[in-house]
């Protein structure tokens, strides 16, 4: 070998040394980058022909655990849905309140209950009489003031869609950007490490948003599908599109069917036209975009349930108003007469009957139904599990709703009306195949004297209207905490708390009507929907309007300590899962340092063979 051989050798010796200290230097002061990996810089033999010619770059590398990185990606995923349902929920039980604590909703109820009370002992006094007017107006406002809260957060669910999609499309270009860009590197070298770390940035930055898994393509680029296998990014970048809504209400909810939806919906439109709702097929469940999607319909729509839940129960306890069946013999057959000139749209009308035999009870629930086209009912209309809903459409009179009724229970029951307001129910006589145990009707009274105990204290406030659950043009109870109201007869003639009838005039001393008003709050029982997460379908929720209060706050204060729980696991999982990752991808400054000793005398040893032979050359031109 000659001395050009010999110098060309440390002069290829001299340049990888120093490529290899460049990258250990950018290794160095990238130390604490955000998503920078730690590079190597990788050298081989040059050989040309059957001998060696010195060391050749082969590139800089990285060394990435890609299990351990999808790993961790999905697990962001989970974490960015559990931080932003947190986040919500935490709000939700502090507008709901501690209990017992000033403004908490069962302390607000509690406040009304106790004005209640008083009135018992001294309904005659007019103080008395108006702190009841006073805490339900603040039970009202309460429940209109949290329902519209309920609603803002839906709304910022909303617009959170809408930037959280924005930005998935803009990742998904830039990740585009960068394939393109791998692409072009990749036709004369190695994937260039430094745009992987970049690739890999945009690609944890979509994880943040949904799900997705993703597959490297041999020149570096990154093809990105949803978890169920539609692409988000494979060679052009689809395009996530979200219709945002300005103006969300209860009444505004999701539905596959886009003339009643009353939300946005996410839609992916691929490069070639093909388009598929994200929402609807059920792709969208984790994520940033899943945890914002199951609040907006799910979670706080249940919460609002729950407000809507307790103003009706409110209105309908103080209201409402049993119409028992009075028994009738015609002939043979035995049954009752039920007087239904009381019913409102909404008010059921209950018939049970046994068959013998085997001797099994059945019960049959009608619902007054106005507008046929609500027809037919779901049966989970009433919370009771074990009875069958038909809705009945009055609007054609007494004698189509009978026939109607009729029709429904089927033979053995002769549904009939005889004259007037009255539904007649007759059993088959002799066969004495069914013996019908009971009718009766929860009406909802209009009048505040000269009809019984029962008072409509609050009321619609769109128009003032009577709440009776009505059913026509859309459920009644939907957004009806939002709308709850003190009946303005009752506030501007506090009286009326005591004076159930103008003839005689009740005295104001009479405790009749104050002592059912006050149980009819603690004390009734009712059964409340299970839409509202309180109690299952099978066993729906049954207590009194403050027992249901408390459990809404202690439901809302369990959603929050939850959700809380699930923020921390998931957070513990993420830190664990970056710390090892940055363990094994990320700078060693002690690693990096004791490397540059070695290329420091690497080069160092390079250069004195450069000036051993500068001075062999200069002796042979001397001789």
């Amino acid at each position: 070998m000659g001395l050009s051989s010999v110098l060309n050798n440390a002069n290829s010796g001299l340049r990888v040394t120093q490529q290899s200290l460049e990258v250990v230097a950018r290794n160095v002061a990238n130390a604490d980058t955000p998503g920078y990996t730690k590079k190597t810089h990788d050298q081989g033999n040059l050989i040309l022909g059957q001998e060696s010619y010195g060391a050749r770059s082969l590139g800089v590398s990285r060394e990435v655990d890609i299990f351990l990185q999808a790993k961790m990606r999905l697990e962001i995923s989970g974490f960015s849905s559990a931080d932003v349902k947190h986040e919500f929920l935490s709000r939700i039980d502090q507008l709901f309140g501690n209990p017992g604590s000033a403004n908490a909703l069962d302390t607000v109820v509690n406040a009304f209950s106790e004005s209640l009370q008083q009135l018992t002992t001294t309904p005659e006094q007019f103080s008395t009489r108006e702190a009841v007017i006073g805490d339900a107006q603040v039970l009202t406002q309460q429940l209109q003031l949290l329902s519209g809260e309920i609603q803002a957060m839906r709304q910022q669910a909303e617009a959170g869609l809408a930037a959280a999609v924005k930005d998935l499309n803009e990742s998904l270009q830039q990740l585009a950007k960068i394939n393109q860009q791998l692409g072009l590197s990749a036709a004369t070298a190695t994937p260039n490490a430094d745009l992987l770390d970049e690739r890999d940035k945009f690609i944890d930055r979509i994880a943040e948003f949904i799900e997705v898994s993703v597959v490297e393509q041999p020149d570096g680029s990154a093809s990105v599908f949803t978890k169920s296998g539609n692409a988000l990014l494979e060679g052009l970048p689809a395009q996530l599109t979200f219709d945002e809504r300005g103006d969300i209400t209860a009444e505004s909810l999701y539905s596959t069917n886009d003339a009643d939806r009353g939300v946005g919906t996410v839609k992916l439109v691929g490069p070639n036209g093909f388009e598929i709702d994200l929402i609807q097929n059920g792709i969208l469940d984790t994520g940033k975009i899943g945890g914002l999607i199951e609040l907006r319909d799910d979670t706080l729509v249940e919460a609002q349930a729950q407000l809507d839940e307790l103003a009706h129960g409110l209105a309908l306890a103080f209201s409402s108003k049993d119409v028992a069946g009075t028994p009738v013999t015609v002939g043979p057959q035995d049954g009752f007469d039920l007087d239904v000139a009381g019913l409102q749209p909404g008010n059921p009308v209950t018939v049970s009957f046994t068959t013998t035999p085997p001797g099994v009870q059945e019960t049959f629930t009608f619902i007054r139904v106005d507008d046929p086209s609500q027809l037919p009912l779901s049966n989970d209309v009433t919370p009771n599990p074990n009875d069958t809903v038909v809705g009945v459409d009055f609007s054609g009179g007494i004698a189509a709703a009978a026939a109607t009724i009729d029709a429904a229970l089927g033979p053995g029951v002769t549904v009939s009306s005889p004259g007037g307001n009255v539904l007649q129910f007759l059993d088959d006589g002799a066969a004495n195949t069914i013996a019908i145990d009971s009718v009766s009707a929860t009406v909802t009274a209009t009048s505040t004297q000269d009809d019984g105990l029962q008072l409509p204290l609050f009321v619609d406030g769109v128009g003032g209207g009577v709440y009776s659950a009505s059913l026509d043009g859309g459920s009644q109870k939907v957004g009806f905490a939002s709308r709850i109201s003190l009946n303005s007869e009752i506030v501007q003639n506090n009286e009326l708390l005591i004076r159930y009838s103008s003839s005689p005039e009740t005295p104001l001393g009479d405790t009749a009507r104050a002592l059912d008003l006050l149980a009819r709050l603690d004390e009734r029982s009712f059964e409340f929907s299970p839409s509202s997460g309180i109690g299952e379908q099978s066993g729906p929720f049954s207590g009194s309007i403050t027992s249901f209060t408390q459990r809404v706050i202690d439901f809302q204060a369990g959603q929050a300590s939850e959700a809380e729980r699930s923020r921390t696991a998931q957070d513990i999982v993420v830190s664990a899962l970056r710390d090892k990752f940055v363990s094994d991808t990320g700078v060693d400054i002690n690693q990096e340092l004791s490397d540059l000793i070695n290329l420091q005398n690497a080069f160092a040893a390079n250069a004195r063979v450069v000036q051993v032979v500068d001075e062999l050359m200069q002796l042979l031109v001397q001789l």
